[in-house]
């Protein structure tokens, strides 16, 4: 129950009209976009302000009171979820792009700018963000560097983190700090960045950030392949790198995954395709040809069934089909699934497919798998179907569990939230989770910032 007097002082701050007590208001700010987890907040604030993000942090820190950053809410293990109640801080109003600096090649945003909107004002100057994730059209760059997230482009550009250059913060003190530069070389005391950098909201509240923006490519070419077998597929992927060309994109479908999307928009899946390549090379327009033949090349030396290349940008948005149409086709098996988010060494692919289809088995429910091979990133969608028999949630931590088992990790580009925080102890050890701890301690004594997320309780 939040204390009279910090809710007087909250509403002295912003005014009843950016800051709510009100119930009604507040159940929206109950759940996040993907995650079932469900917790009502007591109070909601919409700050406008460096100033106001710290004069609001100072009070919570006081009276002790719980606060849960928020951007676009599109995350998928719930770390927008109030969990322990108190206070969401909805990061909407900071929304400005405030420089795009052309000729030293960067950007400087605000965390609730959407990063579609970032990716279309720098491409207008011929340059490009990189980070591309699913939600790309929604979510927040706050967002994004909370849970350095990924997205289609990752094996060629790297991830978040990779164009963060500095960022300003407040902590759950409300002290401002200020890490990084605008300098692509900075060796400058500590690399604090990277602390707050998928941190997802446990250490401080992001209210601006230094983006790295790159030179556009010139041109994109798209092609598909198809195999009997995913170990074909991964055979593949190894022949296409030791060519020496870097895939700016690199997707997989599994074979249920193929079957489905051919089954909902019959793109010419052959009933012996049991894996399917997505790959996209982009560069100056007079070396990509030489890219698309040595892919072509690498792909028939493994097994090859078909091999397409689009020479339009209808034939691009036509081989780009079975991988969009994914999430819809997979609607016809079911619409209730459990999804998952997990990485491994890419090499190790095939054998993760594989415990996949034993515990499918195992658990008799339907497991189909897509995602970025070049970085090992699968994402695992799982249900019983349309039998009505409830969800075994033993499969998810098997799952888990034969990731870490392959030297994998539990989170690959969704974050810990609080779906996952179980599973920490499986990736790191106790000395490495104290010294975790420690750095929380250290920048949250209060322990108000996001609790209940990333970090499993003492």
């Amino acid at each position: 129950m939040l204390d009279k007097e910090f809710k007087e002082k909250i509403e002295a701050l912003l005014g009843t009209d950016r800051s709510s007590f009100a119930p009604e208001d507040l159940i929206a700010y109950s759940y996040d976009a993907n995650t079932e987890k469900r917790a009502m907040p007591e109070g909601v604030v919409l700050p406008e302000s460096v100033a106001e993000v710290s004069a609001i942090l100072k009070l919570a820190n006081e009276y002790e009171v719980p606060v849960t950053p928020r951007g676009g809410a599109s995350g998928y293990t719930g770390g927008v979820v109030p969990v322990e109640g108190g206070i969401i801080m909805a990061m909407d109003r900071f929304n400005k792009i405030l420089e795009i600096d052309r000729d030293n090649f960067l950007a400087i945003v605000e965390p609730g700018v959407i990063t579609k909107t970032l990716q279309e004002e720098v491409d207008k100057i011929g340059l490009m963000y990189p980070p591309d994730p699913a939600s790309t059209a929604f979510s927040t760059i706050g967002g994004n560097i909370a849970e350095n997230s990924g997205g289609l482009r990752a094996v060629k550009y790297g991830v978040t983190k990779n164009y963060v250059m500095g960022l300003e913060v407040v902590l759950p003190t409300g002290e401002v700090v200020r890490t990084g530069s605008k300098c692509i070389k900075d060796v400058v005391g500590y690399n604090l960045t990277e602390l707050f950098v998928g941190s997802e909201g446990t250490l401080g509240v992001i209210t601006k950030a230094v983006i790295k923006i790159v030179p556009k490519p010139e041109s994109v070419r798209t092609m598909t392949a198809t195999f009997r077998t995913l170990e074909d597929a991964a055979e593949a992927v190894k022949a296409i790198f030791a060519t020496g060309v870097r895939p700016s994109t690199l997707e997989f479908l599994d074979r249920i995954s193929v079957e489905v999307v051919e089954r909902a928009i019959h793109f010419g899946a052959r009933p012996e395709e049991g894996a399917l390549l997505l790959i996209e090379v982009d560069g100056p327009d007079i070396a990509l040809d030489g890219d698309v033949a040595n892919i072509e090349a690498a792909c028939k030396k493994c097994g090859v069934i078909t091999f397409r290349k689009a020479r339009t940008e209808e034939e691009r948005e036509e081989l780009w089909k079975a991988r969009r149409a994914l999430s819809f086709a997979v609607c016809e098996i079911s619409e209730d699934w459990e999804d998952d988010d997990i990485s491994v060494p890419i090499s190790r692919i095939p054998q993760m497919i594989r415990k996949l289809d034993e515990i499918a088995a195992r658990h008799d429910i339907i497991i189909y798998n897509f995602g970025h091979y070049g970085d090992g990133n699968i994402h695992v969608g799982m249900t019983t179907g349309k039998s009505g028999r409830p969800f075994p949630m033993a499969a998810k931590d098997e799952v888990v569990a034969a990731a870490v088992s392959l030297e994998g990790r539990i989170a690959a580009e969704h974050g810990i939230g609080c779906v996952k925080v179980h599973n920490l102890h499986w990736n790191i050890d106790e000395p490495t989770l104290r010294m975790m701890r420690s750095f929380k301690k250290l920048l949250d004594p209060k322990g108000i910032l996001n609790p209940g997320k990333v970090m499993p309780k003492e």
